[in-house]
């Protein structure tokens, strides 16, 4: 079997990476529900040793490139369950691994932008809600339960992860909604990878695709999104830019690898 993303020839065994990502990608296909999948998928991994969990996610980078249907979810649902802080221990020994072995492209989907100064949530984007004085944090939460769409609007514009985390479950939100809070420039990045987490709105390809063109996007988010863009939405990201040369390469479209 030719390499699959630095992975080496292995021994058949219960173990091997290569059949355990090909069924970890069929049970996932099999799953009608995006939270099911991710939890199942996260449920497998951390029965793995992080060795293990370093070769399925560069085989699962591959097997979307493949384009076949069975393959094609496995790297997103993989990049969902360990983006749970429950899954932390896992990621960063797995991290580690990937580091010392040199497998860049699996440390770029590991990794995590660190959240510095210019990811704090600034009290001056916050929007005039009407109410002649600027709202506390726990009124803007309880705003971001409303059912009043005009009102929702606002909300949409809030920096602070927190009252974001709250809209993102709200039952009145729509797509189009989502759409323009991911496209948003500036924006931090915390509040993409929140988008990114949100499985109701992830599997909507519009939401994948404005968030692969955001160049605040944080870049294991859009690492993991690229590969599941059409041929001409990834050539879109491929001439951008604005966009790190890391997602550049990744979205360069490449005839499907052989995999036996």
């Amino acid at each position: 079997m030719a390499q699959l993303g630095g992975i080496g020839h292995h021994h058949q065994t219960m173990d091997d990476p290569v059949e355990t990502a090909a069924a970890l990608a069929r049970r996932v296909a099999a799953l009608p529900d995006a939270d099911m999948r991710v939890a199942y998928v996260r449920h497998e991994l951390r029965r793995h040793p992080p060795e293990l969990v370093v070769d399925i996610v560069a085989i699962a980078a591959n097997l979307t490139e493949s384009k076949i249907p069975p393959n094609q979810e496995l790297l997103l649902a993989i990049s969902l369950a360990l983006a749970d802080e429950v899954a932390d221990d896992l990621r960063l020994a797995a991290l580690g691994v990937a580091a010392s072995r040199g497998q860049r492209d699996v440390v770029l989907l590991l990794s995590r932008r660190s959240i510095g100064d210019d990811d704090t949530p600034d009290d001056k984007l916050v929007p005039d809600f009407g109410r002649g004085r600027p709202l506390t944090l726990g009124e803007r939460k309880s705003l971001a339960r409303t059912r009043d769409r005009d009102l929702l609007m606002r909300v949409l514009r809030d920096p602070h992860p927190d009252v974001i985390t709250i809209l993102l479950g709200n039952p009145m939100l729509t797509e189009e909604n989502i759409v323009r809070l991911a496209a948003r420039r500036p924006i931090a990045p915390s509040i993409l990878r929140l988008v990114f987490r949100s499985t109701r709105w992830i599997v909507r390809y519009r939401v994948r695709r404005v968030l692969c063109l955001n160049p605040n996007t944080p870049l294991d988010v859009s690492l993991a999104l690229v590969r599941h863009l059409t041929d001409a939405d990834r050539r879109l990201v491929y001439s951008s830019t604005e966009l790190p040369d890391e997602i550049r390469r990744a979205s360069e479209v490449r005839d499907p690898p052989l995999l036996h």
